[in-house]
């Protein structure tokens, strides 16, 4: 029921222009017709490749990773961030669970099937800026309750607070974004926060990344160039109203920009519905941290052909709308894809038709180059080829092609072995 994903391309265009000596406007409009048709010396000059261009601004890092302590700097100034993690066993914390949170957590084991409630503790985050000279510029503590609007009030309450990570500051409206795991603790069942602080230490925004890490989008949240705040449902903007990145009756899965001032979305169309007689905790064992079930996904076949992958500027205008099969993954979604820096161009993997490029530069050039097009697996054949490979879930593929024609692609496809 999970996927993956993948990149883009560009055209190269070249202009000849002739012309003689001028003289009058209707002589010399003559000898550029002239020298244009009539003369074989005249050559157009070669095709240069587009200066290189190595920003990816499409990667993610997926998985969890644990905040640290850092620093940033403000003009020529260097701050510095302590971010703290904290629980305090002294003061328990009781709800009822919403289904997913096992009898691990039981307030009482032999009463849960009953009344499903769940005990924790109280717990916060502590996140701290001291200035150059090491002062004090704000301590801002975030505890347990704070989140309960934002994510799963039981998985909260049960996890153990993780520190936050820094992901980025805004010079202009003296922002600082963050990210912060919350999980069900001795399980993979974690969901995902942005939290965005003043430079007062003053909370602007707590906004839900995902809620559940196993339909999570290929999607990393973090602070864009001109302040928008990516958390991987919407686009928060400064001092507007936030894009909202999800459709109704679909499922997100991928949002990743192209640069600083684009962003790529793929969807898959349809909804999940509950198996008959299937029930979120049903039967679950008193050992057990988390309770799983698998409601199905029903394809809304209507759509099937319909635009699913978007290109789209930060304030929700779309560019270019495609359609694109290549998402695949087993817990979350990944795009197989690779930037192509000598061309500036991703290369998104469709496994079962080709490859789909995509200009950085001019994003509403989409070009899709199929398998049957390309020639099969041979070595480098000329300087200026480039070799690359994408990764996929069940195999790896390699890819020649020529920087002056990058549509002009070979492959070969290596098999994973189980």
């Amino acid at each position: 029921m999970l996927h993956y994903l993948l990149y883009p391309s560009l055209l190269l265009l070249l202009t000849i222009t002739a012309c003689g000596q001028r003289q009058t406007t209707e002589s010399a409009s003559q000898a550029a017709a002239e020298t244009t048709v009539t003369n074989p010396a005249l050559k157009p000059a070669p095709a240069q490749p587009a200066a290189p261009d190595t920003v990816d601004a499409s990667r993610t890092h997926l998985g969890y990773h644990e905040g640290h302590d850092t620093t940033f700097y403000i003009g020529q100034q260097r701050y510095r961030l302590l971010l703290r993690a904290e629980t305090d066993s002294t003061k328990p914390l009781v709800t009822t669970s919403e289904g997913v949170v096992g009898p691990t957590f039981a307030a009482d084991t032999s009463a849960f099937a009953q009344d499903g409630s769940v005990q924790g503790y109280e717990g916060s985050q502590l996140i701290t800026l001291l200035d150059p000279a090491g002062r004090q510029v704000f301590r801002r503590r975030l505890r347990k309750a704070d989140f309960y609007n934002v994510l799963s009030r039981d998985v909260v309450m049960v996890s153990n607070p993780e520190r936050p990570r820094f992901i980025g500051y805004h010079a202009p409206s003296q922002t600082l974004a963050f990210l912060l795991d919350v999980g069900i603790p001795y399980s993979d069942v974690w969901q995902e926060c942005v939290i965005v602080l003043g430079l007062d230490g003053r909370v602007r925004r707590l906004a839900a990344s995902y809620t559940s890490n196993y339909e999570s989008p290929d999607c990393e949240p973090r602070l864009l160039p001109d302040g928008t705040v990516l958390t991987c449902q919407e686009l928060l903007r400064l001092n507007e109203r936030p894009v909202n990145l999800l459709k109704p009756k679909a499922q997100l899965l991928a949002a990743f920009p192209l640069s600083d001032t684009t962003l790529c979305t793929i969807y898959q169309y349809g909804e999940y519905h509950d198996r008959p007689g299937e029930a979120l905790g049903t039967q679950m064992d008193a050992t057990e941290t988390a309770g799983f079930y698998a409601p199905e996904w029903v394809e809304d076949k209507a759509r099937r052909n319909m635009p699913n992958a978007f290109i789209s500027s930060l304030k929700g205008r779309v560019l270019k709308a495609f359609r694109y099969n290549g998402p695949e993954g087993t817990i979350g979604y990944d795009v197989p894809r690779h930037y192509i820096r000598q061309t500036h161009t991703y290369c998104l993997l469709d496994a079962e038709r080709g490859v789909y490029l995509i200009d950085k530069h001019n994003p509403s050039s989409v070009t899709e180059v199929p398998f049957s097009q390309m020639k099969h697996f041979q070595g480098p054949q000329r300087p200026s080829e480039m070799r690359f490979q994408v990764e996929a879930l069940m195999a790896k593929y390699v890819f020649y092609a020529d920087t002056a024609q990058p549509t002009q692609m070979r492959y070969q496809r290596i098999a994973r072995l189980e």
